[in-house]
């Protein structure tokens, strides 16, 4: 844990941390938890921390985010749930730009010499190592794949405290990564941005007709959501439909409405290629 809960239910990074300042009474920050946890100072190769000790009272709770590792998708809700409190307490604020353009099969990639430091940097990646005090921050997340990695590797305190810079807008991350029910309601209630989001959810079925296919998740009270790839992208999609039903995927893109069904609310996202998706 890199935050916890001090005196009256401010949050803490533990870099921060000062016990003449903040007190002694340390809690778990997860609301479903706060259970007492302790304070460790950071090493030479370490950074300060906060733990459970594992006996008596100081064992997180089961519904709490540090319990366990945490799955992609148990990971977005947690850092939904934190993010409020981590940036009502500025608790920490980490810039990280969006940058997929070498996913999009349009995109002419401008070639540019770079020397090998700058290489190193631009590869480094924000994961499990965080808490080492030589590992780098990334400067930008270019591909579904480092999404992935992220919400899978990262303590989601850490994760909270990210801001996606994106087309001039700094941007929470966890208003950016949502299932795909509450991205669509957010987009009809109007309350989206106009930048592109990363939506995850269950594939339910593929309808493959002559100029477009849809890709359509678990249909629910309020409508549909699809993933739409043009004709002119089928030769970049590539996977089978038996790839594809049954599968949690976590899909890239601009929301859309679908204007056209006045039944029920539908959504879209147009994807281009297979790198506009990723298995979860």
């Amino acid at each position: 844990m890199h935050s916890a809960l001090v005196g009256k239910g401010n949050v803490v990074a533990a870099d921060s941390y000062d016990e003449s300042i903040h007190g002694i009474q340390i809690n778990c920050m997860d609301k479903n938890c706060k259970v007492p946890v302790f304070f460790i100072k950071g090493t030479m190769g370490i950074k300060a921390h906060f733990k459970t000790s594992g006996k008596g009272e100081s064992v997180h709770k089961e519904n709490c985010g540090f319990a366990k590792p945490l799955s992609f998708q148990d990971s977005v809700s947690k850092v939904g749930e934190y993010q409020g409190k981590i940036i009502e307490d500025n608790t920490r604020q980490i810039i990280i730009r969006l940058s997929m353009n070498e996913i999009d099969p349009d995109y002419e990639k401008k070639t540019v010499e770079r020397n090998s430091l700058d290489r190193d940097k631009q590869k480094s990646e924000l994961d499990e190592d965080v808490l080492k005090v030589s590992k780098e921050t990334p400067t930008s997340i270019g591909s579904l794949k480092s999404v992935k990695k992220l919400f899978t590797t990262v303590s989601p305190d850490i994760l909270a405290g990210i801001y996606l810079s994106i087309k001039g807008k700094k941007i929470p991350i966890s208003n950016l990564i949502r299932n795909f029910e509450e991205a669509s309601e957010a987009l009809w209630n109007g309350e989206t941005d106009e930048v592109p989001y990363f939506i995850h959810g269950k594939i339910e079925r593929v309808t493959r007709r002559e100029q477009v296919w849809f890709i359509s998740f678990t249909k629910t009270e309020k409508g549909y959501f699809s993933l739409v790839v043009f004709d002119r992208y089928f030769h970049h999609f590539t996977y089978k439909d038996d790839e594809l039903i049954g599968k949690e995927v976590l899909a890239y893109g601009y929301l859309k409405k679908n204007e056209y069904r006045k039944d029920q609310q539908s959504t879209e996202m147009i994807i281009k290629s297979n790198r506009y998706i990723e298995f979860l």
